[in-house]
């Protein structure tokens, strides 16, 4: 579980930097996996990349943005 979390913290953290140079930036999971995440990070799992996005909702660093479609955006809570 250890290392599930130290997954989790890296792909927090390469989000974070990914939105402090891109502040505008806004994507759902596939596209943050896809455009965001270094290849390194791009093959973790879905369920880590989500607990990652749902953390730093929770510490108000990203906010998310409900579509008409039910799909889920992810975007910088600072823009």
């Amino acid at each position: 579980m250890a290392g599930d979390d130290g997954r989790v913290k890296a792909i927090e953290d390469e989000i974070v930097r990914y939105l402090l140079k891109r502040p505008h930036a806004a994507d759902t999971l596939r596209g943050i996996r896809q455009w965001w995440l270094s290849r390194t990070q791009a093959d973790d799992s879905d369920e880590d990349i989500q607990r990652a996005l749902d953390r730093l909702v929770q510490r108000g660093a990203v906010t998310t943005i409900r579509l008409a479609d039910g799909s889920v955006v992810y975007a910088n809570a600072k823009r």
